[in-house]
C-alpha cells in the first residue's frame, strides 16, 4: 500500500492519476466525514469515563478538520466557488491534524478502565494546557488570569502527585509531564503502535504534510509554470490530493469505527453520504432542520 501510494507523489510529478481516481478519493472522504459527524452528534452528552469523555471530544475535533478538509479540496460538493484550486497545501494542515488527533483519540479512547490511570490521563492533559495557556497567552490575557492559571497549575501538580499510578511511572516521564512538555504518557512512537498504524507509513504522512502545511522546499523547489505548485490543475497535485485523501478517509473511518464500539446504538447513524447531521450540505440535514428552514422561507 505505501508503494502505491508514493508512487502517486513521485518526485518528478510525471505520473498521471486518473481524474475518475481523485473522484472516488473525493467521494470516499466525503462519506467517511458524513457519517463520523452524523456519529459524533448522536453520542453527544453521553455519561462516559474521563478518558473516554475527553476522547468523544477528540474526535469532534477530527471531524472539524474533516469537514475543513472536504470544503477545500477541489470539486468537492461542500463548498461553491468560481475556480479550484488545485495545491496540495489547501488541505495539508488539515490533513495532518487528522493524523495527530487519531493517535491522541486511540489514547483516551482505549484508556483502561482503572478510574485512577483515567483521572492520571486527563491531569496530565489538564497540566500540558495550564502550562500552554501560561506560557502562550500572557499577551491576551490580564495579570489576573494568568494568577488564576498558575494556581491552577500548582493544584493540578499536587493533584497528580497525590495518584499513586503518576507516582508509578518513571521519574523521567513524571518530570517531562510537571514540566507540561507531555500531552500524553507514552511517547508518540508509542501512541502510533497502539493506533494501529505503521510507524514508517505515519512518518511519511506527518512529514509530508508538514512540507505543504508551511512553506517548506517541497513547496517551492519545484515548481512548474502553469503546473505543480502553482494552483492549476496538473498531475503532480492531483496525484498528492488524491493520496492524502484515500489516507484521511481511511484515518476518519477508523476513528468513527472505535465510536462505534464505545457507542454501539451510533451505528444505526452510518448511512455514508446520506448520512444526517446540521449544519452541513442540505442533503444532509434532518428533516426537521429542512422543515424549518423552509418555515423560516415563507
Amino acid at each position: 500500500m505505501q508503494e502505491e501510494k508514493m508512487r502517486c507523489v513521485k518526485d518528478s510529478g510525471s505520473e498521471k492519476v486518473p481524474q475518475a481516481r481523485y473522484r472516488d478519493a473525493l467521494k470516499r472522504f466525503d462519506a467517511a466525514t458524513c457519517e463520523a459527524l452524523a456519529v459524533g452528534q448522536a453520542t453527544a452528552n453521553r455519561t462516559a469515563l474521563p478518558a473516554v469523555g475527553y476522547s468523544t471530544h477528540v474526535f469532534a475535533r477530527i471531524c472539524s478538520h474533516a469537514v475543513s478538509t472536504i470544503c477545500a479540496a477541489p470539486q468537492s460538493r461542500w463548498a461553491h466557488r468560481e475556480f479550484e484550486h488545485w495545491d496540495l497545501s489547501t488541505i495539508a494542515a488539515y490533513s495532518r491534524s487528522i493524523l495527530e488527533g487519531y493517535i491522541l483519540f486511540r489514547y483516551l479512547a482505549d484508556a483502561p478502565f482503572d478510574l485512577e490511570i483515567q483521572r492520571t490521563y486527563v491531569n496530565v492533559m489538564h497540566l500540558y494546557d495550564c502550562k500552554k495557556r501560561i506560557s502562550i497567552l500572557p499577551r491576551m490575557l490580564s495579570e489576573g488570569d494568568l494568577e488564576w492559571l498558575k494556581a491552577q497549575e500548582f493544584e493540578l501538580i499536587n493533584r497528580l502527585n497525590g495518584i499513586e499510578y503518576f507516582k508509578s511511572l518513571d521519574a523521567s516521564v513524571r518530570a517531562g509531564i510537571l514540566r507540561g512538555e507531555r500531552l500524553h504518557i507514552p511517547s508518540r512512537h508509542d501512541l502510533i503502535l497502539a493506533a494501529g498504524l505503521k510507524k514508517d507509513e505515519f512518518d511519511f504522512f506527518y512529514n509530508y504534510l508538514s512540507q505543504y502545511a508551511h512553506v517548506f522546499s517541497f513547496t517551492f523547489y519545484r515548481i512548474e509554470p502553469d503546473g505543480r505548485g502553482t494552483g492549476l490543475k496538473n498531475a503532480f497535485d492531483q496525484g498528492a490530493l488524491t493520496m492524502v485523501l484515500e489516507f484521511g478517509a481511511g484515518i476518519i473511518s477508523a476513528a468513527t469505527d472505535r465510536m462505534v464500539e464505545m457507542f454501539p446504538d451510533a451505528g444505526n447513524e452510518r448511512r455514508g453520504t446520506d448520512s444526517k447531521f446540521s449544519p452541513g450540505p442540505a442533503k444532509n440535514l434532518p428533516r426537521h432542520i429542512k422543515r424549518e428552514r423552509r418555515k423560516v422561507l415563507r
